[in-house]
């Protein structure tokens, strides 16, 4: 298996891992409770930053293709 399905591999668990934590929390950062539109929210900001994430990888991808 090489560098980059590795690299795949440990960016998904991390994606759900983190994914996780925040749904079961019950505060957030700054100490107020939880509910479904924070939760939400954060998942949302979570789920653009992987997006970014994949972006990037697939531009290094096509330039290290050619």
């Amino acid at each position: 298996m090489n560098k980059w399905h590795i690299t795949n591999i440990v960016l998904t668990i991390l994606f759900i891992i983190t994914a996780i934590f925040l749904w079961l929390r019950p505060y957030d950062g700054t100490g107020a409770v939880n509910t479904m539109n924070v939760k939400l929210v954060s998942l949302a900001v979570l789920i653009v930053f992987f997006i970014f994430i994949l972006l990037v990888e697939l531009l290094v991808y096509l330039i290290v293709r050619k």
